[in-house]
């Protein structure tokens, strides 16, 4: 494959300290599932194993993967894990979610048995995003269950805010309330998180006893809004990754060539058009055809024509002496030029967590800072 990825460690680690400065006495949880956001699990694991509480993934081989590369932190798994592989979960002291009080409660209190050591949890209560989730009304029940059990070690207590993105509190405030109600019965030492990077950092009463960051560890926003708010307060955050390829051949055309598949790009003069090695299966999303751009010599060029499986075509009329073999920026700056996963985020009408998070773990990464 002829892209590449750079990530840089030393930006990640800043933006894990700016997000610790802004949110104490709460502690941060660093949340690198989707393969680190698209940055690298193992690597960025490693990376802030010693910055963070705690390190949150999505799935158990996430976590498994984790444990190989020899990372001892704690390691929370968000989401469910299939009930024949609690025992592995308990065995390599992952941190399970729990919302249940029927067969998946009896398989994890089986597997803590079988194993010797109680499971450790985080209660997940639903507030309103409709989701993974206890109801509100059942939260105190089942939390003195769990509190009950002698195979579960209830070390937390969360739930997901739905709006914390907006500038509105309102839905906000409602949720924090009905957590607040549903997790009184706990001790104080019981974990309490509820915030992520938006409403970390915009709803300072939302951060509680720890907050999970995702998206602003790797540089970026959660919205335009917030990053407006926050840069305004003197918050900075660093993008950490680089996305490159090269073309690899040049095309003259003359007037009214088409190209690509549906013909839907066609040449208003003379033009030239550059063949890039990647496409949609390389994480170039489809929904950009003629509407992104790419860097090359410091000049932006636009995507011609539909993007393919393999390959994506770009007008490079305007870059001084084009030819195979030349760099090409996706994400990253080139002389004064930069594209941002922010951009290809609105030209496929969508956001940049979906931009990083689709960036496929067989791009080679290199790693610096």
């Amino acid at each position: 494959m002829l892209a590449h990825i750079t990530v840089d460690r030393a930006a990640i680690r800043a933006n894990a300290a700016a997000v610790r400065a802004l949110i104490p006495p709460a502690r941060l949880a660093a949340v690198i599932k989707a393969n680190a956001y698209g940055h690298g699990l193992v690597e960025i694991g490693r990376v802030l194993a010693e910055d963070a509480d705690r390190l949150c993934v999505y799935d158990l081989d996430e976590a498994l993967a984790l444990r190989s590369a020899s990372i001892r932190a704690r390691i929370h798994v968000l989401g469910p894990i299939a009930a024949a592989r609690l025992g592995e979960a308990v065995k390599n002291a992952i941190e399970i979610t729990l919302w249940d009080d029927g067969a998946y409660l009896a398989d994890l209190e089986r597997a803590a048995r079988t194993h010797g050591d109680p499971a450790i949890v985080h209660a997940k209560i639903d507030t309103g995003v409709t989701r993974l989730g206890m109801s509100v009304a059942a939260a105190p029940a089942l939390l003195a269950r769990y509190e009950q059990s002698d195979g579960l070690t209830i070390a937390g207590v969360f739930s997901h805010l739905a709006a914390a993105e907006e500038l509105d509190a309102a839905f906000t405030d409602t949720q924090l309330d009905l957590f607040t109600k549903a997790t009184r019965g706990l001790g104080p030492d019981v974990d309490r998180h509820i915030a992520a990077s938006a409403a970390a950092m915009l709803f300072a009463r939302t951060r509680l006893s720890s907050i999970r960051a995702g998206i602003a560890l790797y540089g970026l926003w959660p919205s335009a809004q917030t990053r407006t708010i926050m840069e305004e307060r003197g918050l900075r955050l660093q993008p950490a990754l680089r996305w490159q390829t090269e073309l690899v051949l040049v095309h003259d055309i003359e007037p009214g060539t088409s190209v690509g598949y549906g013909r839907t790009y066609r040449a208003n003069s003379a033009s030239r058009i550059g063949v890039l090695p990647i496409g949609y299966a390389e994480g170039v999303p489809r929904a950009v055809s003629n509407r992104g751009f790419v860097l090359i010599g410091g000049v932006r060029c636009p995507i011609a024509g539909r993007v393919c499986m393999n390959m994506t075509m770009v007008d490079v009329s305007d870059v001084e002496n084009p030819h195979p073999g030349m760099p090409v920026t996706l994400v990253g700056t080139d002389g004064d030029a930069e594209i941002t996963l922010d951009d290809w985020g609105t030209w496929s009408n969508s956001i940049n967590y979906e931009m990083a998070a689709r960036l496929p773990s067989g791009i080679a990464r290199t790693y610096v800072g």
